[in-house]
């Protein structure tokens, strides 16, 4: 995948709206615009689809305290697994990690502009799937929990922002999202829950977690404070500092005002997988005698692939991880899957139906289970 010099968002920078708020948080945790377009109808070349991938991990954030461990792991082992188990051609994997000498730092604009391009390039039938493991945050906006994921630079990427890519998808292709991070249940605005509880419209409750295994949410005090530090800013609006910090890159929930936020689609082919519910904890585990350090979520997925080598549908990889992890003695957290029903019976990273053949796809990948 070749990066863009293009603009992150085609969306006309106005006056920013900042009818934001948070609710307080106390742990330490890892926690389309709606123009209603048409997607983009584009002719598939010789019937065939392919799949592209982007995997991000952050472990360095701007403040140090709030560094994470486990996510560049998470990454390589993410893209083995595509590799290896689905066939991803590796030139068509990008990988976007915070450490010295990367090409692509994971800062938002950077992400945003690589989603941007998936999006574009792609042709009808494609498979796109996006990897992110790092923080993330749950947002209080116009009296409804939104959640978010938090790149390298702290620039929130919010479920509008994906509700915006899922509603630009051309006929037929596919957008997975695998989020490993705290808050991560509805990170695709108003995507319906198959998985999982109704979303909730009250702030989750503070946690905190004590050892080594570190929850991957920064807590909105020190997310505040850190802004506060960069903007010079004395102002509780959230969308005040991120809108002097990023202008235009900052998320479309603190650019437009509501009435031009994306809207779900009445059908589409958005599918999340989130490492929790919307006001749950994913965990960081450390490194021990079993492996490096990690996500949870990540580790239990790629083990659950690992032990079922045919296909699985994207519901029954979601209940085995949510058993698996909800069944903790420590830190349970309980995945859960938002996508139309048909897309849930879908297999992990396959068509939802029989039809145009996949790049490097043989008759065994088209066994749908019961």
């Amino acid at each position: 995948m070749h990066s863009s010099e293009d603009q992150v968002n085609s969306v006309p920078l106005i006056k920013p709206w900042h009818s934001v708020y948070f609710g307080i948080f106390q742990a330490k945790v890892r926690c389309s615009i709606d123009f209603q377009m048409e997607a983009e109808k584009k002719p598939v070349s010789n019937k065939e689809v392919a799949k592209k991938a982007i995997l991000v991990g952050c472990n360095n954030y701007p403040n140090p305290k709030e560094n994470l461990s486990g996510c560049h792991n998470d990454v390589y082992n993410m893209h083995n697994t595509l590799i290896k188990r689905f066939r991803f051609d590796p030139k068509r994997i990008l990988v976007m990690v915070d450490k010295p000498g990367s090409k692509q730092m994971p800062t938002a604009a950077n992400i945003k502009k690589q989603l941007k391009k998936m999006i574009e390039d792609a042709d009808e039938g494609d498979r796109l799937f996006f990897y992110f493991s790092g923080h993330g945050m749950s947002i209080c906006h116009n009296g409804e929990i939104k959640q978010a994921i938090v790149p390298s630079d702290d620039n929130l990427i919010t479920c509008m922002d994906f509700r915006y890519y899922v509603n630009r998808l051309p006929k037929k292709a596919t957008f997975t999202i695998m989020a490993d991070s705290c808050c991560s249940g509805g990170l695709i605005d108003q995507e319906p829950v198959q998985v999982g509880q109704p979303y909730i419209v009250q702030p989750p409750k503070d946690q905190t977690c004590v050892g080594e295994n570190k929850p991957k949410m920064i807590p909105y005090e020190s997310y505040m404070a850190n802004l506060s530090a960069r903007t010079g800013l004395n102002d509780p609006d959230i969308g005040a500092h991120l809108f002097q910090l990023f202008g235009s890159e900052a998320s479309i929930m603190f650019r437009l005002p509501p009435d031009q936020h994306p809207k779900p689609l009445k059908i589409d082919q958005g599918i999340l997988l989130s490492g929790s519910e919307p006001s749950e904890d994913t965990i960081d585990d450390p490194a021990d005698k079993n492996g490096p350090a990690g996500g949870a979520f990540t580790k239990t997925v790629v083990a659950i692939l690992k032990g079922h080598p045919a296909p699985i549908t994207n519901k029954k990889l979601v209940n085995k991880a949510r058993g698996i992890l909800g069944n903790r003695k420590k830190y349970p957290q309980h995945p859960c899957l938002y996508c139309s029903r048909k897309n849930a019976d879908a297999v992990f990273l396959r068509k939802a139906s029989h039809g145009l053949a996949e790049i490097g796809e043989s008759s065994e990948d088209r066994v749908l289970e019961d």
